[in-house]
């Protein structure tokens, strides 16, 4: 375990990007207005496939090296576990070692991100929620563990097609949030998958205005820290959200701040080709 935690220590987050001037404190938030969309009618085929795709959409990116970084260093432990096979007979899996990076303070966003991708190839979604449940009972004052398990229950959402069953898993997700934000209301990663989860609703919800507050406040919140790459994802969803609420104004100038501050955000640049 000692190796590993050393391992993914060092692989560090690239961040940064040119800072840009004159940008307001907050993205626009315009006066308060009608949020509902009119809603088409659908057959259950057009909204099971509607849904996949908007749920898709939800999972922030993970770039090709980060996914890589991670399968090697599994790789590398998995290999050394092996060889020692014979005298440590606790050695950890391939599973083991992704929770592991999954719930680690030490792990950068990326490679938390890729050792979802690698439970999710590998099937194993199932049994890493019942992991995160575990292990969020057991260690009630760490906020990775509630984050964690409101991610993998998004990331359930991809598998499932019944939408009574897809309701369960966001109320379940929202509730994991709220958890982690309780033991720290400025845990940047569970804010974002809420609202991320929350712009997902049915828009008879009108969970639009929250979102873009959340999403808002979260762009502040990250003007006074460490620019992260992740961090453009928030220009992209609350642009989004505005597209999706008729405020086609609001949504470029939200991209075109976010690509000022990341210009090499390539779905920033597809945003602003084609918003």
């Amino acid at each position: 375990m000692k190796r590993l935690i050393l391992a993914v220590v060092s692989i560090g987050v690239i961040g940064g990007a040119a800072l840009y001037l004159n940008r307001p404190k907050t993205a626009p938030v315009p006066p308060a207005e009608p949020m509902a969309e009119a809603v088409p009618t659908r057959t259950p085929e057009d909204s099971q496939s509607a849904k996949a795709a908007t749920i898709q959409q939800m999972v922030p990116q993970v770039s090709a090296a980060a996914a890589e970084s991670v399968q090697l260093l599994v790789s590398s432990v998995l290999n050394e576990a092996k060889a020692d096979n014979s005298t440590n007979s606790t050695a950890p899996t391939a599973f083991r070692q992704a929770i592991d990076i999954l719930v680690s303070p030490q792990t950068s966003f990326q490679q938390r991100q890729a050792a979802w991708k690698q439970l999710r190839d590998a099937g194993e979604l199932d049994q890493a929620l019942a992991t995160l449940k575990q292990g969020a009972t057991n260690n009630p004052a760490s906020v990775e563990y509630p984050t964690a398990l409101g991610e993998a229950y998004i990331y359930k959402l991809q598998t499932v097609r019944d939408f009574h069953e897809v309701s369960i898993l966001a109320l379940q997700a929202d509730q994991s949030f709220n958890t982690a934000l309780g033991l720290d209301p400025a845990n940047w990663e569970a804010q974002f998958f809420k609202a991320a989860a929350l712009s997902r609703w049915p828009p008879e919800m009108n969970k639009g205005p929250e979102v873009i507050q959340q999403l808002s406040n979260l762009i502040d919140q990250q003007e006074a820290m460490p620019p992260q790459p992740q961090f453009a994802q928030t220009y992209v969803l609350l642009g989004d959200q505005y597209k999706k609420t008729s405020q086609l104004d609001y949504a470029v100038q939200t991209w075109r701040l976010g690509l000022a501050k990341f210009p090499a955000d390539s779905t920033l640049q597809a945003r602003i080709a084609r918003p």
